[in-house]
């Protein structure tokens, strides 16, 4: 794992408001899977790896520049959080508001899709006012 300098009060994090609302994994392999589908539902799906690699945590927190997203356990200066799913599928996230987030932020185009998947990913570590973070930096654009 690489050491990264992140100066994460110059990201965006996303405030409670924007978070209200009125495909196959390969083994070992780092991906972030954002689904936008009008029948089967809207969530994000991390790949098991990827999971893992984050230290298997019940609920994620995020900000994002103008190209990646950041998620981690903990990513300083962000105050909401995003659950994943409890039983079987732990590394899902059943939450439309984060999915219209990403949506929004990144210009994601479901026009012809359903799912967009994105497998440039950096798992980092960081030190954070004593305390080593961890956190993966999503390459959202191309």
């Amino acid at each position: 794992m690489k050491t990264l300098s992140i100066d994460f009060s110059q990201l965006s994090h996303a405030t409670a408001d924007e978070l209200k609302v009125v495909g196959s994994e390969r083994r070992g392999s780092n991906g972030f899977t954002v689904v936008n589908a009008a029948r089967n539902g809207k969530r994000a799906k991390l790949t098991i790896a990827l999971h893992e690699a984050l230290g298997s945590p019940k609920r994620l927190q995020f900000a994002s520049d103008k190209n990646y997203l950041y998620i981690g356990k903990i990513i300083p200066h962000c105050t909401e959080y995003v659950s994943f799913s409890s039983g079987t599928g732990t590394n899902i996230i059943y939450d439309t508001g984060f999915v219209f987030y990403l949506t929004n932020q990144f210009n994601l185009d479901f026009s012809n899709c359903t799912s967009i998947s994105f497998r440039e990913i950096e798992i980092g570590t960081q030190e954070y006012e004593g305390q080593e973070i961890t956190y993966a930096k999503i390459k959202m654009k191309k």
